[in-house]
């Protein structure tokens, strides 16, 4: 009885031996247990978030699938992580690839590069030491030479001064022709990017056209994606500060987020964090009036 028990002992040996191991995926292993959870953006192109907006996060889930949650618009993946800390998210029709180490991924989603940060609290202490790059505010001037000193040579040179940081060349609503060089003939250039779908985009454009009315000294250009519905929203809202349509020489100032705000000083120069948001007349004729004075 005894052989007859080592000798099935051996078989069974031998035939787990012969056998196919079971695969394992990174994603079951101990090491990747440890990074599931939910993952907040916290910055965007190399720009720090103002604040967490917690409406955008990444989960990843111990089963190997994730959800990537972007306002109201979520999508379901798959996603792996290598030992290297190599980070792989698959949906449906493409995949993107990152890395993630101690809690902190770095990755590119739709063409734009993203910091995620495990955890609400970890998120919002990275966005505190890790503040936005760019200044605020100082860089604008605080009134724009006119014709005259330009000629006589009392303002320095707008030539010598204008180097943008973001060159375009577009027609607006009306047929116009406009580019960069716009910049150079206001104090400050407000740049709103919105969508037709975007409630909150469409609701502050009243707000955004008596801004651009009131104040000589501004411009304001608005900047959409979306055709379906655009035309339709500009003939409701009447604005006649310019709009035109998206390139993607605005990618590298678009937050992923609509309404999006960003300012311009006359030599070209974005100025501060974007503005994530709708706001009042009032909101951004106090926040104009902080940066140049008046």
């Amino acid at each position: 009885m005894k052989k007859q028990f080592a000798l099935i002992l051996i078989v069974i040996l031998l035939l787990a031996a012969c056998g196919k191991a079971p695969e394992t995926t990174e994603e079951t292993t101990s090491e990747a247990e440890d990074v599931t959870g939910r993952y907040y953006l916290v910055g965007t192109d190399g720009r720090t978030l103002e604040t967490l907006n917690e409406d955008h996060c990444l989960r990843l889930k111990d089963d190997g699938k994730a959800t990537c949650q972007v306002e109201e618009n979520r999508r379901d993946c798959k996603w792996k992580v290598k030992r290297d800390g190599t980070l792989t998210l698959t949906f449906d029709d493409s995949k993107a690839e990152g890395k993630l180490q101690d809690g902190v991924i770095t990755i590119v989603l739709e063409g734009r590069s993203r910091v995620l940060v495990k955890g609400q609290s970890a998120a919002k202490k990275y966005i505190e030491e890790h503040p936005n790059s760019f200044p605020t505010g100082s860089a604008v001037a605080t009134e724009a030479p006119t014709e005259k000193e330009t000629e006589t040579g009392t303002a320095t040179s707008q030539a010598a001064l204008f180097d943008p940081d973001i060159r375009f060349s577009a027609v607006d609503q009306s047929g116009n022709a406009i580019d960069e060089t716009v910049f150079q003939d206001y104090v400050i250039t407000m740049i709103n990017f919105w969508e037709p779908w975007c409630g909150p985009c469409v609701g502050e454009m009243p707000d955004l056209e008596k801004l651009y009315q009131d104040r000589k000294d501004l411009l304001i250009l608005g900047v959409y994606s979306t055709q379906d519905g655009a035309d339709k929203v500009l003939k409701q809202t009447g604005v006649t500060y310019p709009v035109i349509a998206y390139d993607r020489v605005f990618d590298r100032y678009q937050t992923g987020y609509v309404p999006t705000t960003i300012f311009v000083d006359p030599a070209g120069h974005v100025i501060g964090a974007p503005y994530v948001g709708s706001r009042s007349y009032e909101d951004w004729n106090t926040i104009i009036k902080s940066m140049i004075g008046h």
